[in-house]
């Protein structure tokens, strides 16, 4: 009988530890999806910054970017309906902490765009908001992608 439940247990705890690594590989391109660009115009390209992962509800996380001079971006939080709607943006500079951009001052607005005259090490601190999820459930998690598109700032004047 003992050797009974600790087959079960062992077969129990893989599937769990099999379900939790599945849903994080469904959300690895997860911010390639054709609706999550919202870019304004045409030529933006796709920049490998992007990432995508796994997020619970009251979670935070934090991406370090670099953005480089001459160089216009658009920047698209997607994520799953499941996380609900209000998620915060913030994007500060990496060396003076200075906030760059917090959709908090934009209606919780899931898009920005913006043209860099200096390359720039920013990071971009998402946050979901709602209570934490119970350690160990999987099933509570969603996924969330930022995309990172870039196209030369266009030449004006003489």
């Amino acid at each position: 009988m003992k050797n009974k439940l600790s087959v079960c247990l062992m077969l129990a705890a893989t599937i769990s530890l099999n379900l939790q690594v599945y849903a994080q590989n469904t959300c690895i391109s997860f911010h390639r999806q054709e609706e999550c660009n919202q870019a304004s115009e045409e030529g933006f390209i796709y920049n490998s910054q992007s990432k995508s992962g796994l997020f619970g509800k009251g979670t935070t996380s934090r991406l370090k970017v670099v953005f480089f001079k001459g160089f216009d971006y658009s920047i698209t939080l997607c994520a799953d309906i499941l996380l609900g709607e209000g998620i915060g943006m913030v994007m500060t500079d990496a060396a003076t902490g200075e906030v760059l951009y917090d959709n908090a001052t934009d209606n919780k607005s899931p898009h920005f765009e913006f043209a860099n005259e200096a390359s720039l090490n920013a990071i971009i601190t998402v946050t979901i908001p709602g209570e934490g999820t119970k350690k160990g459930k999987a099933a509570d998690g969603a996924c969330l992608g930022i995309l990172i598109q870039q196209k030369p700032t266009p030449k004006t004047g003489f």
